[in-house]
Formats: C-alpha cells, sequence, structure tokens
C-alpha cells in the first residue's frame, strides 16, 4: 500500500504538476516480489494499471484541461487524450534510479521474470573502490587528526589503510573460493574502520596517556615524601632541643608557683579570720534589727491612721481655727499637747477659771505655732526620737480629761479633730519606742564597730588580691610554659608520626615504586607504538569477524608485515584480545557461558568493541546463551523477526533503554531496521531520535542491538554486511571440547564442575579486586593535596591496601594450585571429550562434501 501511495505521489508531482522528480528504489525495500510488477510497468510503457481510481482520475483530468489546452490548443480534451497527456508528461518528468546488488541469485531471477529492469535502464556497474580511492578517502579523514608519529609514518598508515580494504576484499575472494562462505567488504565498511580508528585510537591515547599521568604523578609524590622525610628527620632533632629548654623553664616556674601560692594562703587565713569577725557583727545586727523592726511594726497600724487624719486637714482648715476669737476649750487643749510634743514653750500653769478642773491652755502659742507654713509638714514629718518620758507624762493629763475622745473633738471642730489623734498616737509610739531606742544606740555602735571591721576586712582582701595576683601571674607563666612544653611535645609526635608514617609508605610503596616506573616508561613507548597497534585492532574488529580463525590469523601477519615493510611502529608481541580487554572483563564472559578458546574471546571482544551492531552466524546457539547471560541483569528483551510485537519490543528497547536481542534471523533483514543499524540518529535537544518506519522514537542510553542466525552459512548481501558487524560464532574444536569436557564432567563429577566454576569466580573477583585497589592507590596518590606525610588517612589506606592486596595475592596463589589440581582431575576425562569434537566436525566435514562422494 506505501508503494502505491508513493506511486501516486511521484505520478501527481511529474504527470500533473509538471515537476522533475527521481524515484530512488533499491532491492532492501522489495518486500514483495509484486513490487517488481509494479516497477517493470513504469519502465517498459510509463503506465501503473488501475493506479488511480475514476474519482482521482476526474480530479486529475479536471485541473490537467487548462494545462492540455494552453499547449495543444487544437487537441479536444477527451479523457483518453488527458490520460495520454498525463502519461507523457509523467514519462518526461519521471526519473526512476534502481539500486540492486549483483550478488547471488536473486538478480538474475529478477532480471529474467521483468525483463523491463534491464531493458528500460542504462546499466551502470559500480566496482569496489580502486586502491588510489581508498587512500584519498583515508588521507581526507585523518588528515587534521593528531597522531603521534613522525609526518612519513602518518603518510604510511594512510597508505596501509587503503592496502588493508583492498586485501581484505581479495581475502573475501579467496575464503569463498575455499570455504563457500560468501563475505562482503564495501566502501561503507571502509569508512567505518576509518572512524572506528579515530575513535579507538584517542580512546587509547586517553587511557594509555591518563594512566602514565596518574603513574608520574605518583612517583613525583612519592619522590617527594622521601625528602619530606629527610627534612622532617632534621625538624624533630630541633624540636627535641627546644622540648627540653622548655622543660626546664617549665620546673622552674613551678618552684615559683609554689611559693606564692604558700603566702597567698597565709594571707587568705588571716583574710577569713577578718571575715569571720565582721560576719559575727554582721549577724548580731541584723538580729537587734528584726526585733526592734517586729516592735515598731506593732505601733505603725496606729501611727498610719494617725498620719491618714493628719491628711484630711487642709491649710485653710488650720486658718479657720486660727481665726477663731474664741475656739472651744477642747481644740485650745489639743494644741496644747500638741506644743508639748513639739517641746514648745506654753504659759505658766493657772487653772483655768471657766473650767476650774483643767489648766489654762496657751492659746497663743498655739496660735504662733499654727502661724508657720510648714505646720502640716511638721507634723507629718515629726521626729518621733524626741519624745521623752517628761513629755509624755505632761500630755497624759490632757488625755484624762473626759472630752479628750476623737468623737468629742469632732462634734467641737471636724476640721482638726485629727489632731487629737496624732497626740494620742505619738504618745503610744513613745511607749514601745521607749524599748526600741536602747536597741537603735546599741545598733549604731555595732555598725560602728563593722565599719571599723570592713575596712579591716578591705585592707585584708587587698593584700590577699595583691598576692592572689602575684601568684595568677606566676600561675600563667607556668600555663604558658607547660602549653609551650605540650605543644612542643605535640608538634614533635606529630612530626616524629609523619617520618614513621612517611617511612612506613615509601618502604610499603617501593615495590610499586620500581614497577610504576617501568610501566611508565612502557607506557610512553606504548604510545609511540599506538599508529601500528590501533591500527590492527582496528583492522581486526572492522574486517575479522565473518572469517574463521585461520584467516584472521592470516589477516593480521599479512598487516603487520606490510607495516615492518613500511616501518610503522607496532608491538611486535601485539595480541589483539589483551588490548582490547582485560583479562578480568575476559573472565567475566567465561563465567557468563563464553568459551574460553582463542575465536570465542576474539567474537566476544568484536561483539562488544565493534562500531557496528553484531550479527551472529551462530548455529550452535553458543553466542546467543552468552548474550542471554551477559545482558541477564539489564533486562534484556528477546524477539525475533516474525514475532507479532517485534515492532513494539523495537521500539520499547530503544525508548527504554535496554538490550535487544533479535534471534533466528534469515538472509534478510526487516527494512524497518535501516535506520537503526545505520545508527540515523536525530538529535533533539539533550536526547537522541531514529525513524522506525513512519514513528520517531527517542534513542535512551543503554540501548544495545544483537542479532543471531541459526543459518550455518547464510548468504548475507553486501548491504547486510556494512551495516551489521557479521561475527563467525561457530564452534571450533578446542571450544566444543571445552565445552562437551564440562559436560562431562557434570555427568561423572560434578562436584567438581562446580569448585572449578567456584574457583573461577572466585579469582575474577580477586582479580577484578586487586586492580580497584590499585586504581584505588593511584588516584589517592595524585589526587592529594600538599605533601603525603600529611594526609594520614592515606598513609592508613595504603596499610589496608597493602593488607588486603596481600590477602588478594595469597588466595590467588591459593586458586592457582587448586586449579592445577582441578585442570590435572578434569583432564582424565580429556580423550573423552575430545573425541566426541571430532565425530562432530567429521560430520560436518561430510555433510560439506560433494554428491559425488555421497552417491559412492
Amino acid at each position: 500500500n506505501n508503494l502505491i501511495e508513493d506511486l501516486k505521489h511521484l505520478y501527481n508531482v511529474a504527470g500533473l504538476k509538471g515537476q522533475g522528480i527521481t524515484f530512488l528504489f533499491t532491492d532492501q525495500e522489495i518486500k514483495d516480489e509484486n513490487f517488481l510488477e509494479y516497477m517493470n510497468n513504469v519502465l517498459s510503457s510509463g503506465e501503473v494499471s488501475n493506479l488511480f481510481s475514476r474519482e482521482e482520475l476526474d480530479e486529475i483530468f479536471t485541473e490537467l484541461t487548462p494545462i492540455m489546452k494552453k499547449e495543444f490548443p487544437r487537441r479536444p480534451p477527451t479523457p483518453d487524450n488527458l490520460y495520454s497527456y498525463f502519461l507523457s508528461r509523467a514519462r518526461r518528468n519521471l526519473h526512476v534510479v534502481l539500486c540492486f546488488s549483483p550478488v547471488g541469485e536473486k538478480f538474475r531471477n529478477r532480471a529474467l521474470k521483468f525483463p523491463g529492469l534491464i531493458s528500460g535502464c542504462t546499466m551502470d556497474w559500480f566496482f569496489r573502490w580502486p586502491k588510489d580511492a581508498l587512500v584519498a578517502v583515508a588521507q581526507h579523514f585523518v588528515a587534521d587528526f593528531a597522531i603521534e608519529c613522525e609526518a612519513r609514518v602518518k603518510r604510511e598508515v594512510v597508505d596501509l589503510m587503503g592496502v588493508i580494504q583492498d586485501g581484505v576484499a581479495e581475502t573475501c575472494v579467496d575464503y569463498f573460493q575455499r570455504y563457500r562462505r560468501s563475505t562482503h567488504v564495501t566502501p561503507k565498511s571502509y569508512l567505518s574502520f576509518l572512524t572506528g580508528y579515530k575513535m579507538i585510537y584517542s580512546s587509547k591515547r586517553d587511557e594509555i596517556g591518563g594512566l602514565a599521568d596518574r603513574m608520574n604523578k605518583g612517583l613525583e609524590k612519592l619522590v617527594e615524601a622521601s625528602h619530606s622525610v629527610e627534612k622532617l628527620s632534621k625538624e624533630l632533632a630541633v624540636k627535641e632541643k627546644d622540648l627540653a629548654v622548655a622543660s626546664e623553664e617549665a620546673d622552674k616556674v613551678l618552684k615559683e608557683v609554689a611559693v606564692k601560692a604558700r603566702e597567698a594562703e597565709a594571707v587568705k587565713a588571716q583574710v577569713q579570720k577578718v571575715k569571720d569577725k565582721a560576719q559575727a557583727l554582721v549577724d548580731g545586727i541584723d538580729e537587734e534589727r528584726t526585733v526592734a523592726q517586729k516592735m515598731l511594726d506593732a505601733a505603725k497600724p496606729a501611727l498610719e491612721e494617725a498620719e491618714a487624719a493628719l491628711k484630711t486637714i487642709q491649710p485653710s482648715h488650720i486658718a479657720n481655727v486660727r481665726n477663731l476669737k474664741r475656739p472651744p476649750h477642747l481644740i485650745q487643749r489639743i494644741m496644747d499637747c500638741v506644743l508639748l510634743l513639739f517641746q514648745r514653750k506654753i504659759d505658766l500653769v493657772v487653772v483655768d477659771p471657766e473650767r476650774p478642773n483643767c489648766i489654762k491652755p496657751s492659746w497663743g502659742e498655739a496660735l504662733k505655732l499654727m502661724s508657720r507654713a510648714d505646720f502640716l509638714s511638721s507634723l507629718l514629718n515629726f521626729n518621733k526620737d524626741l519624745i521623752n518620758d517628761e513629755t509624755v507624762e505632761l500630755v497624759a493629763a490632757y488625755f484624762e480629761q473626759e472630752d479628750y475622745v476623737l468623737s468629742r473633738a469632732k462634734s467641737v471642730c471636724a476640721d482638726v479633730a485629727g489632731l487629737l489623734s496624732w497626740t494620742k498616737a505619738m504618745a503610744a509610739f513613745y511607749a514601745i519606742n521607749k524599748e526600741v531606742l536602747p536597741l537603735k544606740s546599741n545598733l549604731i555602735r555595732q555598725e560602728a564597730r563593722l565599719a571599723v571591721a570592713e575596712k579591716d576586712l578591705a585592707e585584708a582582701q587587698a593584700e590577699l588580691d595583691e598576692k592572689q595576683r602575684e601568684k595568677d601571674e606566676v600561675q600563667a607563666q607556668y600555663d604558658a610554659a607547660i602549653q609551650k612544653k605540650e605543644a612542643l611535645t605535640e608538634d614533635a609526635e606529630t612530626c616524629r608520626r609523619k617520618m614513621n608514617a612517611a617511612t612506613a609508605l615509601i618502604g610499603g610503596l617501593s615495590g610499586e615504586r620500581e614497577r610504576w616506573t617501568q610501566q611508565s616508561k612502557e607506557f610512553q613507548e606504548q604510545i609511540g607504538r599506538l599508529v601500528g597497534d590501533v591500527l590492527l585492532c582496528t583492522g581486526f574488529l572492522s574486517y575479522a569477524g565473518p572469517f574463521n580463525q585461520e584467516y584472521r590469523s592470516t589477516l593480521l601477519g599479512n598487516w603487520m608485515q606490510e607495516m615492518k615493510t613500511r616501518r610503522i611502529p607496532f608491538s611486535a608481541d601485539l595480541n589483539v584480545t589483551k588490548m582490547l580487554a582485560d583479562s578480568t572483563t575476559v573472565g567475566e564472559w567465561n563465567l557468563q557461558g563464553l568459551p574460553n578458546d582463542e575465536l570465542s574471546i576474539q567474537n566476544g571482544i568484536i561483539v562488544t568493541k565493534a562500531a557496528r551492531y553484531p550479527l551472529l552466524v551462530d548455529p550452535q546457539g553458543q553466542g546467543k546463551f552468552w548474550i542471554r547471560n551477559k545482558e541477564a541483569t539489564n533486562e534484556l528483551q528477546v524477539t525475533s523477526q516474525n514475532h507479532k510485537y517485534f515492532r513494539n519490543h523495537l521500539e520499547d528497547a530503544l525508548s527504554l533503554g535496554r538490550p535487544l536481542l533479535m534471534e533466528d534471523v534469515g538472509e534478510e533483514l526487516d527494512p524497518v531496521l535501516d535506520n537503526v543499524l545505520e545508527r540515523n540518529f536525530i538529535k533533539s535537544g539533550t536526547t537522541f531520535k531514529v525513524k522506525v518506519g513512519d514513528k520517531e522514537v527517542d534513542v535512551m542510553k543503554g540501548f544495545r542491538f544483537y542479532i543471531t542466525t541459526k543459518l550455518a552459512n547464510p548468504l548475507y548481501t553486501p548491504e547486510i554486511s556494512a551495516k551489521t558487524s557479521i561475527i563467525d560464532f561457530t564452534v571450533t574444536m578446542k571450544g566444543l571440547g571445552d565445552q562437551l569436557l564440562g559436560m562431562v564432567i557434570l555427568k561423572e563429577k560434578a562436584e567438581l564442575e562446580s569448585e572449578r566454576t567456584k574457583l573461577m569466580e572466585d579469582v575474577q573477583a580477586n582479580k577484578k579486586k586487586m586492580k580497584e585497589l590499585e586504581d584505588s592507590l593511584l588516584f589517592r596518590l595524585t589526587s592529594t593535596k600538599g605533601s603525603l606525610v600529611d594526609d594520614e588517612s592515606l598513609i592508613e589506606m595504603l596499610r589496608t591496601t597493602k593488607a588486603t592486596a596481600e590477602d588478594v595475592q595469597r588466595k590467588l596463589q591459593v586458586a592457582n594450585e587448586k586449579e592445577t589440581e582441578i585442570n590435572a582431575a578434569r583432564e582424565e576425562f580429556r580423550p573423552v571429550a575430545t573425541r566426541g569434537s571430532i565425530l562432530y566436525f567429521l560430520i560436518v566435514e561430510m555433510s560439506m562434501d560433494n554428491g559425488r562422494c555421497i552417491n559412492q
């Protein structure tokens, strides 16, 4: 349906709009052979039967009529004429480009069934790129790429890249002639090879350069630590001398402190005696003051009442009384009592003629007293301590009279009746105060003695403070001396600890120092050889996958020989597997089910390191088994091309960042995979998208794609070879022998095989731990700021690392011994496994023999 829609669009653009358009159609897009029927018609006659419906043709004719009239005014616009005109415009403007691979039988069969593919096309046969083109392309890619080598070497590398591509193409032909296994290299493979070289070279250069830098910095730190030890040794000698002097000074000051302390204690005892005496006086005064206060508090209500009565008397009231020509006799007597209390002069005592039982009042003197401006205030502030027995005795005669009561005074003259209460209150207060006065006198004397005692105390305290000050000064000197001594002691101890720790550090890293020095030199040499080593490894990853072990070794040998001839630096003992994967990783692969023979390990490296997604030729299923175990923890999604949810599985794996295993494919791959296989990822913000069919899907980090086939000798097109890394995972005799050996032992001695598996796991874990410990140690050495001797945590970590490393090394030695024992026990069953492997490969070889032998 999509092809029909595309053809309609082509004809509308070319026939209706009259615009030139090119239709590019490749054999990878032929999902159905009927597609070629349409293309045959287009190429032969330019007409595709029943392409448009009647309604669609009517619309086309309606739009095309004015165009045809303009070009052919005399031609009538009949449907036949319009349709012919439409086809002629389409033939003139439509350009069809077919891109078919000549490999295999398909192209020949299609050309026989659809002759228009040949007769309607101009054949343009593209051969492989010549060597000059290959070199020119390599020069374009590598010219501005920084490689640490001479200009001559770089020119030779560029030339060798073309030679490698050309040589692999010839090897493909030879491989097919010998083993009837079809392999292809294409220009796209070459471009991938060039890109891979740059990526791997940069990666390895950074990796080795980083290791070299870390080791050089580590060595610099160790040299610096050696110098620090010498410096610390000299500093420690000086500090110990200073410490001895400080100890003597501290002892001398301590003696002065003892003398001053004894003097201060003597003065303190004297001060305490004076203080006790003063405290006794204070306690006696407080006791007497308390008794007096209690007595005075008893009279306080009457006094307050009298004072309240006085406060009711206003100056106007006094003025009114003073202006009376004949004041009441009681008022005059009250004023006589006031005069007596104020100890003022009174008239001679005579009997009052008006009241024979009373003394004649001294009203004249009373008027003088009341005339004073401060009369009322003097009443309120009256000094009650001036009252004596005589005064009280004199006023008592007035109090004894019957009418000398408050009620009578209020009835006579309410304005000054409060004076009566005041006079009686003063007399009553005196009755109490005469007992308090001796106490007050005694308090005054005691307070005088207390003042003298406090003065003596102050003088004694001043003397004590002086002695304490002297003692504190000497104590401060002693504390300073002790602090200085402690600081020097701590400084010397720190210096000694640092020196001991640095000595331990240098001693502990003596072996590493020699090894790192050697490795640092090797790294520099290795960087110089990277130009050739990476070329070999990249060529291996790009081209070696489809070949067997023999041809892989031949290719590497030929490339090495070319390098020797061209004097390109490379490692003579280069092992591709060791350069591209460390032993720990390979050990993990073996535990996950990858056979441990050389070919299988190389296949594992190509699967994980190649620039293109791997396609595993895996008739025995061992590659698929390994991938399932390897990606089990990463939520591996397994699917197939025929699965009804294949498209959903692909989209989920892309968008969720999960590995995808597409198993059991045939000789063709679904075109929907093209953009994924070719990594046609579109950057959108910080993420990538890829077009899957007509839908854009996010590509998340973590997506990996594995393809496997059970076909023993599939015939893949060059296009598939260019899009994927085809890897021959066919079992080898050694690999099959090892697998059969494991199965036999599992049957005969299951505990031996489980012990071996456990031992392999332990060995790999210990090797991994050793590498992590060394990396961690190097990182700490290079990231430490300042001197190593100042970082005690690093020294402690070194101690732990060395102990752990020794323990791990001991475990590895034990494991090696145990592995030797297990392997010796396993080898007893080797003949059975070898026989089974030989039988299998004999049967395989017999199936490959020709029909003549079978007929015989």
